[in-house]
Parts: structure tokens; C-alpha cells; sequence
């Protein structure tokens, strides 16, 4: 796919991995639609966006306004690229469930609904259009300590595979990016429990130029071992 002249949205854009993204597209002459949860949050977005809107995936209101917005206001949207996520530690007993929904909420069942609204408009793009999502390592192997998170992520992994062949009746390209540990911080800011010691991790601009090299040869995973 060639980015240059593209419209691409990045969910997360004020995250490490999604201003990164946000940043190469614009290098590589892409139009960026950037969100953020909040204002507050919003202040991380990198500048030069061609939009910044918020977005709270925990907000079905949320999600209905930028998919109507974007649905009707006659953006052509060529790509979609899914960075958000958060994490949580501690085994399934001490879990609860409001911490395990908060998980699957924001990294599988919102983004999963904001790209289901916008197939009809990426099918609309006169490109090869993209849906990306990085889920990560957690999606092929079992680490102990952290169920809520891998049931999040696994489930999203599965969503796009099974995306897949619909979306590509419309022509658009599904990737599932999985990437190993990374220096995102995140970790440190879990949402409940606290993380155990991590191998030092990759960084995050390996994980993106991945990322990109996917997008620009045609693949439709980026698997752990691809790292």
C-alpha cells in the first residue's frame, strides 16, 4: 500500500506506539486522523494531524460519534490502525470483574467496534485499504500472571482473523501484529497489579518500522518471531 496521500486513523495517537505511527505517516506524506481518550490526554498528540478527535473506548457514545462523524462527513478513509491498549497484572482469583471488562472493553471490544462502523467507508477507499491492530505475544503463548490481559488480547486476535475473509470480499486487508515485551512504559502504568520483571524489552521504533514493513508488502500478520 502506498501511504503517501493516504488518509489513515490512528486509534491511540497520543500512546508511544500511536504518536510513532502518527509521526511516520506524516514523514511518509499520509493524512492523519489522530484520537485521544480526553483533553488532558490529547495534549501527548503529536503535532500536525490532519484531525485530532477525541475517542474513549469505553464509551459506547463515544465510539458512535467519531464513527458517525467520520461515516457522513465525507472523509475518505484509506487505513485504520489500531494502537490503544492497557494492561493489567494478577492471577484470575484476585481479578475482578470490573477490571477484567475494562481490559477486554478497551483492547478488543471497542476498537472492534469502530472498525466494524467504518468497513463501509473503507471499502469506499480508492487504494488498497488497511485495518491493522497491534495485539501482541500474549495472542500465541500463555503467560501466567496476567489472564484478564491475554483474554483481551486474544480475543481481539481471533476478531481479526475472522474479520479477515469479510473484509476482504470488501478489499480491504486485515493485519494482527503481535510484538514481544516492548519499552512502552506501559507496564508501569497498569490498571491493577503490578508487573513482574520483565527481560529487557524491544523498543518501541523496531516494533513500528515492523509494522510498516508489513503494511507496505501485502502481509496480513506480523507474527512475535517476526520481531
Amino acid at each position: 500500500m502506498n501511504l503517501q496521500g493516504s488518509t489513515v486513523l490512528v486509534i491511540g495517537a497520543n500512546g508511544v506506539f500511536g504518536r510513532l505511527t502518527a509521526e511516520k505517516l506524516m514523514a511518509m506524506g499520509a493524512n492523519v486522523i489522530g484520537t485521544a481518550r480526553s483533553n488532558e490526554s490529547a495534549a501527548n498528540l503529536p503535532a500536525g494531524l490532519a484531525q485530532a478527535l477525541l475517542l474513549d473506548l469505553e464509551s459506547a457514545e463515544s465510539i458512535a460519534t467519531l464513527t458517525g462523524y467520520l461515516s457522513t462527513s465525507g472523509v475518505k478513509l484509506d487505513a485504520i490502525i489500531n494502537t490503544a491498549g492497557v494492561v493489567g497484572f494478577g492471577p484470575a482469583a484476585t481479578t475482578s470483574a470490573s477490571d477484567a471488562q475494562k481490559l477486554m472493553q478497551v483492547n478488543h471490544l471497542g476498537p472492534s467496534a469502530v472498525i466494524s462502523a467504518l468497513l463501509p467507508v473503507l471499502a469506499q477507499s480508492e487504494r488498497e485499504p488497511v485495518v491493522l491492530s497491534i495485539t501482541g505475544v500474549v495472542a500465541e503463548k500463555i503467560f501466567t500472571g496476567m489472564p484478564a490481559y491475554t483474554a483481551s488480547k486474544t480475543a481481539h486476535s481471533a476478531w481479526l482473523k475472522a474479520l479477515s475473509p469479510e473484509a476482504r470480499r470488501l478489499g480491504i486487508r486485515v493485519i494482527d501484529a503481535r510484538p514481544g515485551h516492548t519499552e512502552t512504559g506501559l507496564a508501569s502504568r497498569a490498571v491493577f497489579g503490578v508487573a513482574p520483571a520483565f527481560p529487557q524489552g524491544m523498543t518501541p521504533q523496531h516494533v513500528i518500522d515492523k509494522v510498516f514493513e508489513a503494511i507496505a508488502s501485502g502481509a496480513t500478520e506480523v507474527a512475535s518471531t517476526d520481531f
